[in-house]
């Protein structure tokens, strides 16, 4: 099982993912492409992605809507700076398992290991 993180932070997000990766068991892929997650997500499905804000193919909730037409089953978390009902009602239909703070550290990581092992 692997996680994918589409972010242009990958050396910022490294505590976030270190977390991530030990609570969940799973191995960790990075992209920083909008087109190389969805490559991805056809030829290798995740079992979660993570969504970082910055991309090039537009804010993360657009890009989970792109990606739910790619693969419907695959698991979603956002990186959104939204106040948590904002977020929530931006989301909502999407099935995004998450939302992660703009700057996550090591117990954000931990605590979204949490929901996906609950998805395993």
């Amino acid at each position: 099982m692997h996680i994918l993180i589409v972010t242009r932070r990958a050396p910022e997000l490294a505590p976030f993912a270190d977390a991530l990766g030990k609570g969940t068991g799973a191995q960790l892929r990075f992209t920083n492409g909008w087109v190389n997650a969805k490559a991805t997500l056809k030829t290798l499905p995740p079992a979660f992605v993570v969504l970082d804000e910055g991309l090039n193919g537009g804010p993360p909730l657009k890009l989970a809507k792109e990606l739910i037409q790619v693969n419907a089953m695959v698991n979603i978390a956002v990186v959104s700076p939204l106040p948590h009902e904002a977020f929530h009602e931006a989301s909502e239909g999407l099935g995004i398992l998450a939302q992660v703070p703009v700057n996550p550290a090591e117990a954000d990581g931990q605590a979204l290991a949490e929901v996906f092992r609950r998805f395993m």
